[in-house]
């Protein structure tokens, strides 16, 4: 079986389309593995990649992306291997205090890569992520998040990919390159470009047993 990559949009992968000489469409097909581009957020990546893995068996699922980053030992261009990732915004607000989905007694918000991410990759570095409908961008919600849930990463697709994985108990991996730190947004010390340049690179060799 094969494997499939999973990104939001296709900007994310364009050198690994490039280099595989691949068109810039939602659903690829190749010998050794199959693109599906999803769109943005977890609603519509959880129906695409739902939908995807009902129509096709695989092997794994590499999911690839960019993301903010909460850590100072993960600055821009970084490529991260996230070990758990937890939708941030599952819950109930009761006063100044968040409920988290499992404290109402309704089900999970944190989901963790299968196989463990050391056995996958162990030349990068691990850490955890939250997804999230509205990105971060004012100090006191990031303080907030960060004293409650202490996470390395966020973005904005990638614990629906563990959802629907561990619900199929398909082999998945999550790599994401930091774009920027989460910070008061400053559209000047975003560096998409490298954390792009640095994700391809990565799984180019990833893809290519290189």
């Amino acid at each position: 079986m094969k494997t499939l990559l999973v990104a939001a949009t296709g900007f994310e992968i364009k050198n690994i389309l490039k280099y595989f000489e691949l068109a810039h469409e939602n659903q690829l097909e190749t010998p050794d593995f199959d693109v599906l581009i999803t769109g943005v957020g977890m609603t519509a990546t959880a129906f695409a990649l739902g939908r995807k893995l009902h129509q096709s068996r695989y092997k794994q699922v590499l999911n690839l992306g960019i993301a903010g980053s909460f850590n100072p030992d993960f600055p821009p261009g970084t490529v991260v291997q996230v070990s758990t990732d937890t939708f941030a915004e599952l819950g109930a607000e009761d006063q100044e205090q968040f409920l988290p989905i499992e404290q109402l007694g309704f089900g999970e918000s944190s989901y963790t890569a299968i196989p463990p991410q050391d056995v996958i990759s162990p030349q990068l570095p691990t850490g955890t992520a939250i997804t999230v409908n509205k990105v971060h961008g004012h100090q006191p919600s990031i303080n907030a998040i960060k004293a409650r849930l202490a996470p390395d990463l966020e973005s904005m697709e990638g614990a629906a990919v563990f959802y629907c994985c561990n619900q199929l108990h398909i082999p998945s991996i999550q790599v994401r390159a930091v774009s920027n730190f989460v910070e008061p947004r400053k559209r000047e010390n975003w560096q998409i470009n490298l954390a792009i340049e640095n994700l391809n690179d990565w799984a180019i060799r990833f893809l290519t047993n290189a």
